[in-house]
């Protein structure tokens, strides 16, 4: 029987088929995060109801450092498979670019886990105060490899298009977790330590059935070539992801200091709402990855590369417009009107997400150049505007300040990271059209943010959705000209019930 692999390619598709199989993908997706962000909704009651204030304290504590470990681990590497896999064509390299990736990460854990293992004592009672939390840190360093390992193969199942294999693994593990945590808190009265001795378990089934799943992808690493390519792109991610996870921390340190606790739990009830723009942007970056660099050898690539940004704009903008509209009922309802002076931040945290998505599509240059460190100035311009205009607005104008200080510095991010990607690699961007649009969906926001401060959040709510109507129009005639507005109507009359039914 032959072993050989074979994979869905967008390349080999028409304009229109591209377009459709981002679509159908970013759907999919989008559905798969919507479903785990709603699982981890649930767990969010049952820990906070179940265990006091200080051990929920410790399960989140040491919940992030267990996502900071599997990020050092893997650190960047697999950005690294995601450009290199569609470098090469034949089979023989794609196997081995991914099994030197695996190989590296693989050595990388058994080589550093041991030591903190030795230390887990003082490094424990470092994070906590507390020795049980020594048992904590323990679970999580078992915990690593296996996370580790579920992200390589959801990655790869990601990249190859294994799409029913990829929701079964990124789904099924948090799922199960859900339903243990059900049972053992219904009918069990667990501690802290047996959460994350669920978790443990769960992720060990879960990454050995994610490398039974791509074992048709891996063999034994022959030399170090592919890892000599692989390396170079993948420290500066793994830099990057490794500080990223710190900046919500620098964030809430800052509110903190200059302006108190209770307005840090007011910024904190309001970017969980914010975040929530993360399931669309998300759900489409998750799609656009392996579709941008499957297609970026093709003739048209340029005129791909605009369409979908000009309808990602559209359909970001509007969605910031939405969440701000609903951000203030929804935290009301979710967290008690003692949480209602959250809601002003809504807008200016989802546009700075919303500016760093687009930012994705426009600093594409960056990874089909393979300079992957470039992507460090991006970085820099944004920890250094964000910092400074934190400190300065957050003074003067509260939270608000300090939310539209995070917006400023994505929007130094992103203009930053696009001019870099431009000069790395030059593509025939259509810019002035998308960055209208999102400058009129700032000024909207800025306006209703207004309206909300002098008036209420009620009346501030209609003009959110006023805004978005208004958006949506300006969209349709900035981005497109008579004959893209054309083709675009002709291309949804061609795929609807209607005319499939008068054909037929």
């Amino acid at each position: 029987m032959s072993n050989r692999v074979t994979i869905d390619d967008p390349s080999r598709l028409g304009f229109q088929q591209r377009l459709s199989f981002l679509v159908k993908d970013s759907t999919l997706y989008g559905l798969a995060a919507a479903l785990n962000k709603a699982f981890a909704l649930i767990t969010f009651p049952l820990l906070a109801r179940h265990f006091s204030l200080s051990e929920y304290g410790l399960i989140d504590l040491f919940s992030v450092v267990g996502a900071l470990l599997a990020t050092f681990f893997i650190f960047g590497q697999d950005s690294a498979v995601a450009r290199y896999f569609y470098e090469y064509k034949d089979e023989t390299s794609r196997r081995q670019v991914i099994s030197q990736s695996l190989a590296l990460q693989l050595t990388f854990v058994l080589s550093v886990l041991p030591l903190l293992w030795i230390t887990s004592r003082p490094l424990a009672i470092k994070l906590s105060g507390a020795q049980s939390s020594i048992l904590l840190l323990k679970l999580i360093l078992l915990q690593v490899p296996f996370q580790v390992l579920v992200n390589f193969s959801v990655n790869l199942l990601k990249w190859t298009f294994s799409r029913t294999r990829f929701l079964f693994i990124s789904l099924g593990s948090s799922v199960l977790n859900v339903l243990i945590l059900l049972m053992a808190i219904g009918l069990f009265d667990i501690e802290v330590q047996a959460v994350f001795l669920i978790s443990l378990v769960v992720q060990a089934c879960f990454g050995l059935m994610g490398i039974w799943f791509v074992r048709q992808w891996l063999t034994v690493p022959v030399n170090l070539k592919f890892l000599r390519e692989l390396l170079p792109f993948a420290i500066p991610y793994g830099l990057l992801c490794c500080i990223g996870a710190f900046v919500p921390a620098m964030e809430r340190t800052l509110v903190n200091s200059l302006l108190g606790g209770n307005e840090l739990g007011l910024y904190a009830a309001g970017s969980k709402i914010a975040m929530a723009l993360m399931l669309f942007s998300q759900a489409f970056q998750t799609a656009w990855g392996p579709f941008s660099l499957a297609v970026y050898k093709t003739p048209d690539v340029a005129e791909t590369y605009n369409w979908i940004l000009k309808g990602f704009t559209i359909g970001i903008c509007a969605v910031v417009l939405f969440l701000s509209a609903v951000g203030s009922p929804l935290i009301n309802f979710l967290a008690t009107s003692r949480y209602a002076g959250a809601g002003i931040i809504i807008f200016p945290l989802s546009m700075g997400l919303a500016i760093q998505s687009v930012s994705w599509i426009t600093g594409i240059g960056i990874i089909l150049s393979k300079k992957s460190y470039l992507s460090l100035y991006g970085y820099g311009a944004f920890l250094l505007v964000t910092g400074s205009a934190i400190y300065c607005l957050g003074q003067i104008f509260g939270i608000a300040g300090v939310a539209f200080g995070v917006m400023l510095g994505r929007l130094a991010e992103a203009l930053v990271s696009t001019v870099i990607a431009q000069k790395a690699y030059p593509l025939k961007w259509h810019f002035i059209p998308p960055a209208a649009l999102m400058a009129i969906t700032m000024l909207v926001g800025c306006w209703a943010n207004w309206v909300a401060a002098r008036l209420n959040s009620i009346t501030a709510s209609f003009f959110f959705i006023g805004g978005i109507g208004f958006v949506l129009t300006a969209g349709w005639f900035i981005m497109f000209s008579k004959s893209e507005r054309y083709r675009i109507k002709s291309a949804i009359y061609s795929m609807s019930f209607f005319s499939k039914v008068l054909k037929a």
